[in-house]
């Protein structure tokens, strides 16, 4: 592989890799329209070609991006973005505050599965050429970090009057998108020569490659075919024997959701002795200790690098056969229920299936086991069909793990549980004047959930990322994979 010359903008030697970099993911795109662009795995794909108004650390703390400075006044209703003036969108259109203001109402008029990130809007106004304020109805203590995700990509005004961005992006991101040169399973870009801040980008162009099962790809990794890839656990001990780099990081959680909370096709779950029961069945120790990857072993769903996260719920449910029993017999399901089940051992692997047969069969309660297809659960779960599902959730920022999973809105809350005790612990969230406030009204919420049983959290599994010679990365808070702007090359 050759130096890559077109590096030299990052600053000092380089390692060894060449002009090109080439990804894997394990998703393919869904669309390049942002209002229904996907994040975690998907955010590569969108992220060559969409720059956004804020960046974010790996704490998932805001910086500037196409805003320049940002503000709250003191009801925390109304942000007021200053815009950098000297970007303009791949067309070769200028950005300024009216295009902000035509991405955002694009973004709240149409429906997608990011549609909670806009829940608090109430308008966005232009105050000047390169100034705009976003009004809320409510306090979002999520809307800075969402505006350096899906909300905050924008693209150039004439390209969403056209209807056409799903396929053809129009953004001012560091790449341009080669519809000629891709396919499903292969995404090209070019540089985009107008970016402001080349350097972030060093390769001159990107492929992101979707691959269903890494091991066709192992190979091209050992060999330097493919400069990175998301993989499973099983296979780093043979990447690293190999050369191979292994990163890895923990921003998601499995087990199970039960979304039924008020027993409505499932009555056993409208009581929450018998979520609490089901909690109980499970030794989250053992499930780990033959998970691949011996993931952490949670009771909770927050990221344990959050300010929600509480040590002390990890001992709320311990493994108690005799409680979980007595629980149910309390609640007259004493002769058990049985719990309709999703069948995604494909992703988690085969010894879940049998070790949730075991665990929930040894208090009286049956799993039926259903047919289900990965590639279209979220949509089955959005829809409220299902119940109850055994599946892995990411983990981030603690509001957005709130929007994406426990508040009336959220993706993952599909029937609309929602509680005037819970409701009032979020509402603390808004309006929380400092970091402790803050710390101890999210923790509110997480013990609440917690001890009302809405999930079965079992572990937490690790997400991996395996890296060629010459290339690093890191993962960050606000995210189940890495940024693109991670991706660098290694400095001799």
């Amino acid at each position: 592989m050759l130096t890559a010359a077109g590096c030299a903008g990052a600053g000092g030697d380089l390692a060894g890799p060449d002009e090109n970099l080439v990804l894997v993911t394990n998703q393919p795109n869904a669309s390049f329209d942002p209002p229904l662009m996907r994040v975690g795995p998907q955010s590569l794909y969108w992220q060559a070609v969409y720059d956004t108004l804020l960046h974010s650390d790996v704490d998932g703390e805001p910086l500037p991006g196409m805003a320049s400075a940002w503000s709250y006044d003191e009801s925390k209703l109304n942000l007021t973005l200053t815009l950098r003036e000297d970007i303009t969108f791949s067309d070769g259109s200028v950005f300024d505050a009216a295009a902000v203001k035509t991405n955002v109402d694009h973004f709240v008029a149409t429906p997608g599965p990011n549609g909670p990130m806009t829940s608090a809007i109430e308008s966005v106004e232009v105050t000047g050429p390169h100034q705009v304020i976003i009004r809320l109805r409510q306090p979002d203590p999520g809307l800075l970090i969402n505006l350096s995700s899906t909300l905050g990509a924008m693209a150039a005004p004439a390209a969403i009057a056209r209807g056409d961005l799903a396929t053809a992006p129009t953004g001012s991101g560091p790449y341009t998108f080669q519809a000629s040169q891709s396919s499903a399973e292969r995404k090209v870009y070019h540089r985009n020569t107008a970016y402001v801040d080349p350097a972030a980008y060093p390769f001159d162009t990107l492929e992101i490659k979707y691959f269903a099962d890494v091991n066709p790809v192992l190979n091209q990794l050992k060999t330097g075919q493919v400069d990175a890839a998301m993989v499973r656990a099983t296979v780093t001990e043979e990447l690293e024997a190999s050369g191979v780099d292994v990163i890895s990081g923990s921003a998601e959680w499995a087990g199970l959701l039960l979304f039924d909370r008020a027993g409505v096709s499932i009555p056993a779950l409208g009581d929450v002795r018998v979520r609490q029961a089901l909690n109980h069945a499970f030794d989250r120790d053992y499930i780990s200790s033959i998970t691949d990857g011996n993931p952490v072993p949670t009771a909770q769903i927050f990221n344990a690098e959050s300010i929600a996260y509480d040590p002390a719920l990890e001992d709320h449910y311990e493994y108690d056969v005799d409680k979980a029993k007595s629980l149910l017999a309390d609640a007259g399901y004493g002769g058990g229920f049985t719990l309709p089940l999703p069948d995604l051992s494909a992703i988690l692997g085969p010894a879940i299936n049998k070790t949730i047969d075991q665990s929930l069969n040894a208090i009286g309660v049956t799993v039926d086991w259903q047919r289900a297809s990965p590639t279209t659960m979220t949509s089955d779960i959005a829809s409220g069909k299902l119940p109850v599902a055994l599946f892995q959730l990411a983990a981030n920022t603690p509001w957005q793990t709130i929007t994406n999973s426990v508040a009336p809105s959220a993706g993952y809350n599909p029937l609309r549980t929602e509680t005037p005790e819970l409701n009032a612990l979020i509402d603390r969230i808004r309006i929380a004047s400092g970091p402790e406030e803050s710390a101890a009204a999210y923790k509110a919420v997480n013990r609440y959930v917690v001890e009302n049983a809405w999930f079965v959290p079992l572990f937490r599994p690790g997400k991996y990322f395996a890296l060629t010679p010459g290339i690093t990365t890191e993962y960050q808070l606000a995210g189940s994979v890495p940024d693109l702007s991670r991706f660098q090359p290694v400095q001799k």
